[in-house]
């Protein structure tokens, strides 16, 4: 019995040993197959990665005498993921808090900068990212970011061809399940989908759930804006909310008061509310705040803002999205408003 169990110690050292070796390449960026396997087969048993600390606190101590931040353009772009990475690893170890400060700050430190390093590894990476998406149950959440006046198309891992308009944010998975492929969405993306009947395409926001097999629509749901609507240029789409259900076909629309929740079901022209895809820009009997909060994500540069006062205006029309004065003197002209500018800001004042 005493045998057995001095056997196993030894197993087990000879394991933690090889896992701090695997950890140890792995930070070099010279890992083998059988590291990886090694150290996702840890991480799946939810050991506390004492091997990982163990070469994070060997990394640290070697560089104790250089106390400057990395430089590395990679690491600033991971810093948000590194500190998601750190507050997940410290959360396995159950660690209690440091009574001083200074020395909790300075392991923070420590271990950001180190775990940075192997974030940065990871997405510089695809050999070893492929590996790990195709062997482990791991599901990671991607971020596709648009900023004001920028437009950008990508395809989702089912290929389906995603346009995401200005100001917008979509999640989605690095791999979808086999049930169904789920995105959340903020603000307003065209989805072309790649027709699958065994898992539906399910566009979550914070009002409205869209649920389709294979189809195009787009879902404008800016959280400024006064109205949310999703638009069906072909196929159908499965609309859903607190208070009610739709269903859409071929160019009808669900729009939807976003303070009261009252929606209507009105007919489209796919050419017209689908033409920012080609960065024009289309209103018809649309509210004017509603049009400023278009007007400033459309364009970086500048700022418009309402004065105090009773803006009772629809407006309606077309214009491409290369000048600001322009579309202003439509918008001051069919109104009698008046604009003040000042710099890069203008204001548009009532009558």
């Amino acid at each position: 019995m005493e045998l057995k169990k001095n056997n196993q110690a030894l197993e087990e050292e000879q394991l933690n040993a090889a896992l701090e070796d695997a950890w140890s390449r792995f930070v070099d960026n010279s890992c083998t197959v059988d590291d990886l396997n090694l150290i996702r087969a840890s991480i799946c048993k939810g050991e506390d990665l004492k091997e990982c600390e163990a070469v994070l606190n060997r990394i640290w101590d070697e560089s104790a005498m250089n106390d400057t931040p990395p430089k590395s353009k990679e690491l600033k772009q991971y810093k948000k993921e590194a500190y998601r990475m750190y507050a997940k690893y410290q959360s396995n170890r159950k660690l209690q808090t440091h009574s001083n400060v200074s020395q909790t700050k300075g392991r923070v430190r420590k271990l950001f900068y180190s775990v940075a390093a192997a974030v940065a590894l990871c997405l510089l990476i695809p050999t070893f990212y492929f590996y790990l998406q195709s062997k482990s149950e791991q599901v990671i959440v991607n971020e596709a970011m648009t900023l004001r006046g920028e437009l950008k198309s990508f395809y989702l891992p089912d290929s389906t061809k995603v346009t995401l308009n200005v100001g917008s944010r979509l999640l989605y998975p690095n791999k979808f399940s086999a049930g169904e492929r789920a995105v959340e969405l903020t603000g307003e993306a065209l989805f072309e989908v790649t027709a699958d009947p065994d898992r539906p395409f399910i566009v979550k926001t914070e009002r409205i759930n869209i649920r389709v097999l294979g189809t195009v629509f787009d879902v404008k749901v800016y959280d400024e804006d006064m109205f949310s609507t999703i638009s069906v240029a072909s196929g159908k789409v499965e609309v859903d909310w607190t208070d009610g259900k739709a269903l859409l076909e071929p160019n009808q629309q669900i729009k939807m008061d976003n303070a009261t929740g009252h929606y209507e079901r009105l007919s489209f022209d796919p050419d017209k509310t689908l033409a920012w895809t080609n960065e024009m820009l289309y209103f018809h009997r649309t509210p004017i705040r509603e049009v400023v909060n278009t007007l400033n994500r459309s364009f970086s540069d500048i700022e418009i803002v309402l004065a105090e006062g009773d803006y009772p205006y629809l407006i309606s029309g077309e214009h491409d999205n290369k000048s600001i004065e322009t579309a202003l003197k439509s918008i001051i002209y069919s109104t009698g408003l008046k604009c003040k500018k000042q710099g890069n800001k203008y204001t548009i004042y009532p009558k």
